[in-house]
């Protein structure tokens, strides 16, 4: 599946990418169309790679074996082996399981999490000590299936280990400013050199201008579109207590605007070879290597950027802003957590698009393990700009985010933080709809991203499991977001590791990936602040997802991403905002004057009473069914959220679901919600909504029934004319049942067009073999009703008419006239309705009536005659029968006329037996004599060859006796 990955993910990008000012940059609009080609093949792919092992081979007696796999043992086996160390080898202290590890040629079996010291009895109550990686040499003879009983006595589960992806972000270096800007407190709040290029963070609405050629100008961004940071940072620049695990590639620990921001592990001395502290890991000083399994940190330039977006040093003068990098004060700002599972990638081309940066844990398979590392050693949030595409979430990568969620924080920070963890992931960049994992489970943060303008960026997952959007940035899309002096000023600007001079440290790049960590930076400003003893998980959620900008998104952003883009644009002053925690929200009302049923959707307004502004409302919740609701049964119906807190005392909110079934009905509930949670009571709309009843659209056709029959080179136009009862729209669609179609399209056979209100159907059968296609088409009005019409077409084994001359030449005196009977001349399934076309060469003409050809003869020499005979079935064929035209009966020819060696007498038909040729010069005195018999002359040229190279030159007359009959022509001696 790994392989089919890349391969469609590079037909994605290189079909995506549009040359801008020399560089290459992404087409939106190019990128879904293919997107959408492609992505069931991936969804497919994702699901048998991800898919639990039981349930994709339930009914096999034997399991798939992969070269690296995740086995989560059964409690019975692991208390009968070594469960505290990494690594086993066999004899493993179980017998069952070392058969089983024989059998399959394993090559080693390995803790995925391994013993943790203090952390090891939350380890085994969550079932984390259970799991191990297994490698199987299967390249060496060993049987690549395992049988499912064998494997079902020692594991639980098992699933192929699957590597997460990381996206492929482009990046452009920016040069920090020599100087240090000293920027006064009216016009930035800080004095890092490149923060005024951190749209993310103050928005001005300058950002992106576009200069037209008549010299006028426009933005591509809007003033307030970013997070409001320097309102936050007015309320907390970040507590060093709290601490965010970046799951990412590795962090350049070096980079001078992150020192004072990378959390150390106090009981951890670094590079001694020994596991201080006890909790599994050696020399896990800034955090670890889960790539090459040691506590020696490689700086990627994903991994610093995300880093750098959440705790880049404020106010130090140098580089850029990090949302909770403090403000250049000692303890002030939040700390990140190297958990690396990306370094880069030796063998990197950058200009191959299926290369990628950087490579992850492998066969390793130690991904999750980072996850859980983070909440075994103090972080509170743990960021993730990284996914496994659109199958399903790993269940170990499950378990360990489970096990965060749970345990983070707690007695794991300094002092007493947070009651549980939040994992938060990009939602991916493939510009879908569709669930990209983990980012779609219930249990993390989704985040989407967005431009400097509102709008959803163009290569953003969008949909139902998006939980928030914030700044991801964007390269030139047309004319919007164009390069400013050569940068990408509209994507995001933060840290990169140094160059091999020490020098650069800073990129614009662009992403879900860039998204991501801007919400893990507001989370961190929220338990800087509300941090404590009682603060739970569940609390920071609330506030994070409830801190958005009070603004319509529908008004803002495309209609293809409304109501897709979560509870909306992530605003850390919000978030950091206080509000009444037992405030319940006024009941919403049914607005019965905005009900209105089409045929295909259904309409709804309801209002409260009250403005979101105090916090009284942050969102309605529209609930509905095919069955009537109530109380008891609302947890049970679909439902979706409107974001609300933009609204004013009496707003209206309308709401039009669209593609219903016609004649279909449906109940409603709505409920209002308020910033801090709380619900009001849902009010069930007193009467459900039916869609209009809608009748399909008739189709009449001009056939004789439904079997049609061609052959031969036939051609058939089919007309049907639609009709629509209600005068709906339509659109039409067609489908063919037979071997000889590619992608369900005939070879030139069939095409078809709609005028006005009819469609024309054309069928050539030269195209097609002899066979029975069934043929459908399908009329489907605007609100989905449809009809069918069905047909078959036969084509009938018919072939081409077949010509045969009555003899090889046509023989014809001179001001003669022949006929010949087309009809005995001609072979086919049907002779009578074949019709014939006829064309002569000079010195004849020729004439058809009926079936007979009429030919006359006009001047003596070589003609010819083509006839062409043209069958029911518009198939032809041809015949060109040679003629000779002649004077003398005797003599047909005499060449040349004017003699040098040898004289050629053609004779007649007439001419037969005996043959006497004499030869007498002007005077009468015979030159020549020789006789022959016709049985002689070949008997189609029928021509005598007479020896006249002694002949004095002159003129001579041959006579030609036979049957009593003499025949005379001259010629010329020369």
């Amino acid at each position: 599946m790994r392989n089919i990955y890349c391969i469609v993910r590079y037909l994605l990008i290189n079909s995506a990418l549009t040359p801008v000012n020399s560089q290459y940059v992404y087409n939106p609009l190019a990128m879904k169309k293919y997107f959408y080609i492609v992505v069931g093949l991936l969804t497919l792919s994702s699901c048998k790679d991800h898919d639990n092992l039981w349930q994709e081979s339930a009914e096999a007696e034997t399991i798939e074996l992969h070269r690296c796999m995740s086995l989560k043992l059964l409690p019975d086996i692991v208390q009968e082996i070594d469960n505290k160390s990494r690594t086993l080898s066999i004899p493993t202290g179980s017998d069952e399981l070392d058969e089983f590890l024989t059998s399959v040629g394993a090559t080693q079996l390995s803790r995925i999490f391994p013993y943790a010291g203090r952390d090891e009895q939350k380890q085994q109550q969550e079932g984390l000590n259970l799991w191990y990686t297994l490698r199987c040499d299967l390249e060496g003879g060993a049987t690549r299936t395992a049988a499912k009983s064998s494997l079902a006595g020692i594991a639980s589960y098992a699933e192929p280990a699957v590597s997460p992806q990381m996206e492929r972000v482009r990046y452009v270096e920016v040069a920090e400013p020599a100087e240090t800007r000293a920027a006064s407190a009216s016009d930035y709040m800080y004095d890092d050199p490149l923060y005024p290029r951190q749209w993310d963070l103050r928005n001005d609405g300058t950002v992106g201008m576009v200069k037209e050629a008549d010299g006028s100008t426009y933005s591509s961004s809007i003033a307030g579109a970013d997070i409001s940071a320097e309102a936050a940072w007015r309320i907390t620049t970040g507590d060093p207590d709290v601490v965010v695990a970046i799951v990412d590639g590795g962090i350049d620990l070096t980079h001078p605007d992150l020192q004072g921001s990378l959390w150390t592990n106090p009981g951890e001395i670094p590079g001694n070879g020994i596991d201080d502290d006890d909790n599994g890991y050696i020399d896990d000083y800034y955090g670890y290597n889960f790539v090459d399994d040691c506590g020696i940190i490689s700086p990627t330039r994903h991994g610093t950027h995300v880093a750098g977006t959440i705790a880049a040093r404020n106010n130090n003068g140098r580089g850029v802003c990090g949302i909770a990098g403090g403000d250049g004060t000692a303890k002030t700002g939040v700390r990140v957590m190297c958990c690396q599972i990306f370094k880069n990638n030796p063998d990197y081309d950058p200009t191959d698009l299926t290369s990628s940066e950087t490579v992850g844990t492998g066969d390793r398979n130690m991904d999750a393990a980072a996850i859980v590392y983070g909440a075994n050693n103090g972080a509170v949030i743990s960021q993730n700009s990284w996914g496994y595409g659109y199958g399903a979430t790993p269940e170990v990568i499950r378990e360990a985010i489970a096990y965060y969620v749970q345990y983070a924080g707690g007695n794991k920070t300094a002092r007493p933080l947070m009651q549980g963890g939040i994992a938060i992931f990009a939602a991916g960049n493939d510009g879908s709809g569709y669930s990209y994992w983990p980012a779609a489970q219930p249990d993390v943060i989704s985040v989407a991203a967005c431009g400097p303008d509102y709008q959803a960026a163009w290569y953003t997952n969008y949909g139902a499991n998006i939980d928030i959007v914030a700044p991801g940035g964007t390269q030139p899309v047309g004319k919007l977001y164009p390069y400013e002096e050569g940068l990408p000023t509209s994507a995001c600007l933060n840290t990169v590791p140094l160059n091999d001079e020490g020098r650069g440290g800073y990129a614009y790049m662009q992403g879900t990936s860039m998204a991501c960590p801007h919400v893990s930076g507001i989370a961190a400003l929220i338990v800087s602040r509300y941090g404590g003893a009682n603060f739970t998980a569940a609390e920071l959620r609330q506030r994070l997802l409830s801190g958005v900008k009070p603004i319509d998104y529908n008004k803002l952003v495309e209609v293809d991403y409304r109501n897709g883009l979560g509870m909306g644009y992530a605003d850390a002053a919000i978030a950091l905002s206080d509000f009444d925690l037992d405030l319940t929200p006024s009941a919403p009302v049914f607005v019965e004057d905005s009900i209105q049923a089409g045929y295909g959707s259904i309409t709804l307004g309801w209002t409260s009473n009250g403005s979101g502004s105090d916090g009284s409302l942050q969102y309605y919740t529209l609930y509905w069914s095919d069955q009537p609701l109530t109380l008891s049964n609302l947890t049970e119906a679909q439902h979706q959220n409107f974001l609300a807190s933009f609204a004013e005392a009496g707003q209206v909110f309308v709401h039009t679901q669209t593609g219903l079934a016609s004649n279909s009905t449906r109940y409603y509930a709505v409920q209002a919600v308020a910033r801090n949670g709380q619900a009001s009571q849902p009010i069930l709309l007193s009467h459900p909504v039916s869609t209009l009843d809608n009748t399909a659209p008739h189709i009449h056709c001009d056939m004789q029934g439904n079997l049609i029959t061609l052959a031969g080179r036939d051609t058939c136009t089919i007309w049907f004319d639609i009709t629509d009862d209600e005068g709906h729209d339509w659109t039409y669609d067609t489908k063919t049942y037979d071997t000889n179609l590619i992608g369900g399209i005939h070879l030139g056979g069939i095409h078809h067009e709609r005028i006005g209100n009819r469609i024309a159907l054309y069928i050539n059968v030269e195209y097609f073999t002899p066979d029975i296609y069934h043929y459908e088409l399908y009329v489907i009005d605007e609100y989905r009703a449809w009809s069918k019409f069905s047909f078959t077409l036969e084509i009938e084994n018919d072939h081409a008419p077949l010509l045969f001359a009555p003899s090889q030449k046509l023989v014809i005196r001179k001001g003669e006239e022949m006929q010949l009977s087309l009809t005995d001349m001609t072979v086919d399934e049907a002779p009578s309705s074949v019709l014939y076309d006829v064309k002569h060469g000079e010195g004849i003409s020729t004439s058809i009536d009926g079936t007979l050809l009429n030919i006359r003869a006009k001047r003596w020499g070589e003609s010819y005659i083509e006839i062409t005979a043209t069958d029911k079935h518009r198939q032809t064929n041809e015949l060109r029968i040679p003629v000779f035209v002649y004077e003398n009966e005797g003599i047909y020819a005499l060449y040349p006329t004017m003699a040098t060696t040898t004289l050629y007498v053609m004779v007649g038909d007439v001419i037969k037996g005996d043959v006497t040729i004499s030869v007498c010069n002007s005077a009468g005195k015979e030159c020549l004599h020789e006789t022959f018999n016709t049985s002689i002359l070949n008997v189609i040229t029928r021509t005598f060859m007479l020896a006249v190279w002694d002949l004095a030159p002159g003129t001579y007359t041959l006579t030609l006796s036979n049957q009593g009959k003499t025949y005379q022509e001259r010629f010329v001696k020369k």
